[in-house]
């Protein structure tokens, strides 16, 4: 069992860990695409890991034996409410609902709207109604490593 928890008992702060791992890769100790794909794999399990009711449970109540906030080292923790969610659609607001209809008819008006303008040459083209010149929008993008499991 000591074993599978190494990584998870390291109290090393995050830059720390982060310069470390970095190192590794720069100075030839670790494969890249190696550490691309485990930091991946770590990235998902750590979602997995925080996500699990069991482990929220758990950690929930080791904290309130401190209380609702406490220090540990360079970590702070403190119970907190999140995602605070209001279902309005048990109000009966007659008001609301038009507001809503109207918003989402709006949108699809700005959706149509922007297709064309991402159609358009990049010499732009005159809009019919307001004889204005309209022009494509800027587009940008990065390059990144997509990264996808087959088996999570």
């Amino acid at each position: 069992m000591e074993n599978n928890s190494i990584l998870i008992r390291e109290t090393a702060s995050v830059s720390d860990l982060a310069d470390r791992a970095i190192l590794a890769v720069v100075d030839g100790a670790v494969d890249p695409l190696t550490a691309w794909i485990n930091t991946r794999k770590m990235k998902m399990a750590i979602e997995r890991f925080e996500k699990d009711d069991r482990i929220r449970d758990i950690t929930q109540r080791g904290l309130s034996k401190y209380g609702k906030r406490q220090q540990f080292g360079d970590c702070i923790l403190e119970e907190a409410e999140m995602g605070v969610r209001y279902d309005f659609s048990v109000c009966n607001d007659s008001e609301l609902s038009e507001l809503y209809r109207m918003r989402d008819d709006l949108s699809e008006v700005i959706k149509a709207r922007e297709d064309l303008l991402k159609s358009l040459p990049a010499s732009g083209m005159a809009d019919p109604q307001t004889g204005e010149i309209v022009y494509p929008p800027a587009r940008s993008s990065k390059t990144v490593i997509k990264t996808t499991f087959k088996n999570k």
